[in-house]
This record gives C-alpha cells, sequence and structure tokens, in this order.
C-alpha cells in the first residue's frame, strides 16, 4: 500500500463496502430511511470531529457519511426500493 494514497484507500475501500451492506439492508428491509437519516447526521458530527484526528480517520468517516448520503438519494429519487 503506498502510503501517499492511504487515505484515499482507506476512504473508497471503506465508502464501498458501506453502500453496498446499506443497500443490502435496505432491500431486505432491515433498516429504514429514517435510520439512515439519523445514522448520517450522527457519522456527520463524527466527521467534524474527525478532521481533528488526522487523514486517515477522516477519510474513514467521510466514506461514511458518502455511502448513507448516496443511499438516502437513492432512496428519495426512487432508484432504490425495498424488494
Amino acid at each position: 500500500m503506498n502510503f501517499e494514497n492511504i487515505a484515499e484507500q482507506v476512504y473508497q475501500e471503506t465508502f464501498d463496502k458501506m453502500f453496498d451492506a446499506l443497500v443490502e439492508e435496505y432491500k431486505r428491509g432491515e433498516i429504514d430511511l429514517e435510520t439512515l437519516e439519523a445514522n448520517a447526521e450522527e457519522q456527520s458530527q463524527v466527521l467534524l470531529n474527525g478532521m481533528f484526528e488526522g487523514e486517515t480517520k477522516f477519510a474513514y468517516t467521510n466514506a461514511i457519511v458518502d455511502a448513507h448520503q448516496f443511499v438516502i438519494s437513492r432512496i428519495k429519487n426512487g432508484t432504490l426500493v425495498v424488494e
């Protein structure tokens, strides 16, 4: 792993895993929009705090927030539905 790109790699790996997990949970009815929105809000606060904890922590938390927000947007625009 190239140390210059570690934050970017952490972000992408975290985002991909989190996004896929959230999509599957939503499709199976295991998580709802309200919970996703609450989680995104909570993780956004962690993200603000993480800015002071280093680039890798920031990238990790940013990926979690982005994955939640992307799933929320797909639900709201109708491209992701419970199966």
